[in-house]
This record gives structure tokens, C-alpha cells and sequence, in this order.
């Protein structure tokens, strides 16, 4: 994962980056065999909750847009996954949910600090303490997840989606990332003024902002566009 990361940061025809699922779960967390070497090893089990911090904080650093599409499972480090992701969809045949509980252990890969600041402390409390799995729909109303999808409909919603993201430059994603994260603990106040600065940088100093005006006002395609 590390290398990946690295390649995606470094790569600036890369876009947008899309996790997906093959069988029947999307990711249900770590190897069985992996934790019962660190429930027997405090040092290591440090140094595993370290490496899945990093790669979390890195996912959700990356200068692109990150598109989760889950169908199956999606429970415990799956669930984590996909709160570090910045668009999530699921289908209708998705089960998702913090399993950590149920089985006595508390959250160590993120959720007591995502969930919260996406649907409010009480909801993220109950979802974590119960262990519950989330039917989509209750996950789409509570606003966890963008949208659900039918099973026979998400494979081409999220080709849509995809070439919506793919249409635009890698910076001004990178930017408006920017401008969500770091207004994230501000007041309205002085996250309007942190967006006219990072805004500001941006016109200034990338040169994707002047050519998209340009190109409006000269009725061409940007410079940046895929061609078909």
C-alpha cells in the first residue's frame, strides 16, 4: 500500500482512485492470523494500529478524489476503509458496520474519530457500541454514504461518476480537499477566510485556474481534458 500511495501522489495523470470490491466482501479487516500475533504481542499490535493510522491518513491526504464502491461486506477495517474514502456509494446488497464490539474490543483503525464528524456523536456511539450491521438505506438517510445503488445499476452510476471526476484537473481536487479539511474545526467565520487564502494560492500560482477561464471565454476544450 505504501508504494501505491507513493505512485498516486507522484503520478499526475492519475485522477481519481477507486476502491472496489471482487467477491463476496469489500474488505472485512485484518488477516486473522495477523491479529492473533498481536493479541499476543503488545509491541506489535502497536506497531500494526501504526501502520493502518498511516495508511488511512495517507488515503485521505491524497491529491485526488477517492471513490469507495462497496457490494458484500464491508465490516470492522473494511468499515474503516471506507470512512477514509471521500465519496462512498454502496449497493443494495452491501452490509455494512463497526463489528469491532461484538467481539469485545474497541475501534483501533479510526472510527471514534470519522464517524463522529460525519453523523454527530450520538449516532456514531450507537452505531460503534451495538455492533449493528447498517442496512444501505438507513446509511444513505443518516448521511454516512453519498448515495445506494441498485446491484445491476452501480457498476455504471459509478462509471458516470468516475468520468464526472476525471473530467477535471488533479489540482483544483487537491485544492478544494484542501479547503474541506482544514475548515473542518473552524467557525464559519474563519473558514471563509482560510478559503480565500487557500483560494487565492491557487488562482495565483496553478495554472490550471487561468487556462479552465480562458478556455471558457475562448469556448475551447482545457488543456487538461482526456481525449477520447
Amino acid at each position: 500500500m505504501p508504494k501505491t500511495i507513493k505512485t498516486i501522489e507522484e503520478d499526475e495523470s492519475i485522477r481519481v482512485v477507486l476502491f472496489q470490491s471482487s467477491g463476496r466482501a469489500f474488505c472485512v479487516g485484518l488477516d486473522l492470523e495477523l491479529l492473533k500475533k498481536a493479541f499476543s504481542d503488545d509491541s506489535y499490535f502497536t506497531s500494526v494500529l501504526g501502520r493502518l493510522r498511516k495508511i488511512y491518513l495517507d488515503l485521505e491526504n491524497l491529491p485526488v478524489p477517492t471513490v469507495c464502491k462497496v457490494e458484500g461486506l464491508a465490516r470492522a477495517g473494511g468499515f474503516e476503509l471506507m470512512l477514509s474514502c471521500d465519496m462512498v456509494y454502496l449497493s443494495d446488497n452491501a452490509k455494512i458496520g463497526d463489528n469491532h464490539t461484538h467481539f469485545s474490543v474497541p475501534p483501533g483503525g479510526g472510527s471514534t474519530s470519522r464517524l463522529p464528524k460525519l453523523i454527530g456523536n450520538n449516532l456514531a456511539k450507537e452505531i460503534i457500541m451495538t455492533a449493528d450491521w447498517l442496512d444501505p438505506y438507513y446509511a444513505e438517510k443518516i448521511g454516512l454514504v453519498n448515495k445506494v445503488y441498485k446491484s445491476n445499476e452501480i457498476d455504471s452510476e459509478i462509471k458516470k461518476l468516475l468520468e464526472k471526476l476525471i473530467d477535471k484537473p488533479r489540482s483544483v481536487h487537491k485544492t478544494v480537499k484542501k479547503m474541506i479539511k482544514s475548515s473542518l474545526n473552524l467557525t464559519t467565520e474563519d473558514g471563509t477566510l482560510n478559503e480565500i487564502e487557500i483560494f487565492k494560492n491557487y488562482a495565483y500560482k496553478e495554472k490550471d485556474a487561468k487556462e479552465g477561464f480562458f478556455a471558457f471565454i475562448e469556448g475551447r476544450d482545457p488543456n487538461w481534458k482526456v481525449k477520447n
